[in-house]
């Protein structure tokens, strides 16, 4: 037996107590074994209504009950994987793998245990350990959407734009509605230097965005910034009026349209949108990125 099955085992025992014992008891009495079935659904149903909350202990908390109530039922490891994720979602970051572990050693190809234990690994700044589940994730289902968004934002970060490309290719094509497929294709060519494609990639994004999402309004933030580097002022004004009506509130939208005005040397209007960018709360570094000081 390897160490970290031992030290899965030693974990359960301790977390599950004396249930083997009562379990024992339930199986014999059979008038209360329906009862104590019933009584794990719910607190398994409440579980996963306090993780949809994020409330992470009490889910923890009602985990752990049924899982003391029903320790061999084939549904537990579902629940090891819910009690590592709210034991993650903490800082409890030992106490979450050796979940996963259990959960793994009864059921070592459930995507959603790994995609979990995922986001612990990342939660927990593990790329390599997150790259290696997400990996194992793909090799079972390839065209798991999550998981193939996460990855590729990962090979992004460590610089392999070709295995990210490739990620959010195979996204794109998957997921129609899934915006970052075509926006992680348009960033990996930027970073590139291929400006005209990454702008073709941006406007798909947006295309499959609704006004108001988070996403949306990053594809359109790098949208006008591209198009203002590549000289398409005209477009990317328009862009950032449109982008300005949806979210009159983002002071990077107001940073970008004063930037794409000085480059049209509407002088006095840029500085009037940098002022309303830093009135919305834009930092004055990044401020200055589009505004550098005269020296």
């Amino acid at each position: 037996m390897n160490d970290k099955l031992r030290n899965a085992i030693s974990f359960m025992t301790i977390l599950m107590g004396t249930a083997c014992a009562c379990a024992q008891a339930v199986s014999l009495d059979t008038p209360s074994a329906a009862p104590t079935y019933n009584r794990y659904l719910e607190l398994a149903d409440s579980a996963r209504y306090y993780i949809s909350k994020e409330n992470w202990s009490e889910a923890a908390r009602c985990t752990r009950d049924a899982l003391r109530l029903e320790p061999a039922n084939p549904g537990n490891p579902m629940l090891f994987s819910n009690l590592g994720l709210a034991a993650g979602m903490e800082g409890k970051i030992g106490e979450a793998m050796q979940c996963f572990e259990i959960a793994l050693s009864r059921a070592p190809k459930s995507v959603p245990v790994l995609t979990s234990k995922a986001k612990i690994q990342i939660k927990a700044v593990d790329t390599e350990g997150a790259m290696e589940t997400l990996d194992t994730i793909l090799d079972i289902d390839s065209v798991s959407e999550w998981p193939l968004q996460t990855r590729g934002l990962l090979r992004m970060r460590k610089e392999d734009y070709k295995g990210a490309f490739e990620d959010f290719k195979a996204l794109t094509k998957a997921f129609p509605k899934n915006s970052w497929g075509p926006g992680g294709m348009a960033k990996c060519m930027e970073i590139q230097g291929y400006l005209s494609e990454a702008a073709g990639y941006y406007s798909d994004a947006i295309s499959r965005t609704k006004p108001g999402d988070d996403d949306r309004v990053e594809f359109q933030l790098g949208l006008i910034e591209n198009l203002g580097h590549t000289g398409k002022l005209s477009e990317a004004l328009a862009i950032a009026k449109g982008a300005i009506e949806e979210q009159p509130h983002d002071g990077r939208l107001y940073l970008l349209r004063g930037w794409i005005k000085k480059l049209l040397l509407i002088y006095r209007e840029a500085e009037a949108d940098k002022k309303l960018a830093l009135d919305y709360g834009v930092d004055y570094q990044t401020v200055e990125r589009f505004f550098p000081e005269k020296r």
